[in-house]
This record gives structure tokens, sequence and C-alpha cells, in this order.
């Protein structure tokens, strides 16, 4: 299979971590969906990244559509519990490391096509509320749960919310999350120092 993406997006990162811990053969396809040229809309009708090729040649988009898909067809190394109501807490942490990335992403848009007084303040205070919101439920969740990870064992809530944060390290380095939350520092470190996130780190 085949997975079309950028190498700095969280969302497609997210699935390349996926992909390298439940050791699932793929190729990479880089794509910059900005560039004029792009043709990912061969793909993708939206536009957007990942995009992953099935060997039947079948397109699935959206990370959480992908990720789940992988899941399903690829038992193996499983990141999704099968106990319903754990599933169910895994799926919606894993949403809420993809909201962080939402707002995350949509602040550098703000500034990429806005200058000066155009810049939305109200806007980009939203984005920012729903992180910090998302970072102190993310801290007191690990506080209370016993173990190295969001629930007992690597999920993927780990990989959405670990991308999330590293992607905020990358990104958005004026939201200095980490020296007010250690425990949530510590908690992305041990993630940063699994090989799947060691081998997908943005270029600098």
């Amino acid at each position: 299979m085949k997975l079309i993406g950028s190498l700095t997006s969280p969302f497609v990162r997210k699935i390349r971590v996926q992909l390298l811990e439940k050791e699932i053969p793929f190729q990479f396809v880089p794509e910059n969906v900005w560039e004029e040229g792009t043709k990912i809309m061969d793909h993708n009708p939206l536009g957007k990244v990942p995009c992953l090729i099935l060997d039947s040649g079948q397109s699935v988009f959206d990370s959480t559509v992908i990720s789940g898909t992988l899941e399903y067809m690829m038992p193996t190394n499983p990141l999704l519990p099968t106990d319903p109501h754990k599933r169910a807490l895994v799926r919606t942490m894993e949403s809420l490391g993809s909201g962080m990335n939402d707002a995350a992403v949509a602040i550098l848009l703000e500034h990429k096509f806005h200058e000066g007084e155009a810049v939305s303040k109200d806007w980009l205070n939203r984005q920012y509320s729903k992180i910090h919101h998302s970072l102190e439920w993310l801290d007191i969740r690990l506080k209370t749960t016993p173990g190295a990870f969001l629930l007992e064992q690597l999920s993927l809530a780990d990989i959405s919310v670990g991308c999330a944060l590293m992607y905020l390290d990358f990104r958005r380095p004026e939201i200095q999350w980490r020296k007010d939350l250690p425990a949530l520092a510590e908690y992305a470190d041990r993630l940063a120092a699994r090989p799947s996130f060691e081998g997908t780190r943005p270029p600098v």
C-alpha cells in the first residue's frame, strides 16, 4: 500500500507511526498539497492528506478513517482495545489529538493568509483556548491513569496525542506547555523515544 502525505503534517505522521508500530510495509509518497501542480485530487477530491492507497487501488482518506481501517484490516499488534467502552475512550482521545492538530494548523494558516490587522485575534484566541483546555485535560488523564500510557497499553490515543504534542513543539513554540505540565512533557518524551516516533520526525 501507499501513503500519500507531507513530512510535516501531524495527521500524516499519525498514520506513519501507526503503520510502523503495526509493522505494516508501505510506500511513502511525499505530496505538497499547496503546490500548483499537486496531484492529490486524483486520489482525494478534498485535496487533503493523508491519503492511503490500498493494494486494490482504493483510496482511503481522513486520518481517523485510515487509522480505523488499518486496525480492522490488520489486527496484528492491535492499537484499539476489544472492550467497546475502552475502544470508545481510545477513539475519543484520538479525536482529541486530531482536534489539537486542527487548532494548531488553523493558527498556522491564519498567519499564512493574513497579515497585520487582518489577522483575527478572536479566531486565534479560540484556537489557543482549544489547545490549552486539551492540554489540561490530558494532564489530568495522565495523573489519574496508572502506567505509561493514556490507557493500559499503547493505543491510537497515544499515537494521535503524541503527534499533536510534538506538532506543538514543532510549529507552536509560543505555547510553552512543557514548563507548566511536566508530567505531560515526560509522557511526550517517552513516546518520542520510540523508534516509530523517532523515525517520523519532521525535517527541520
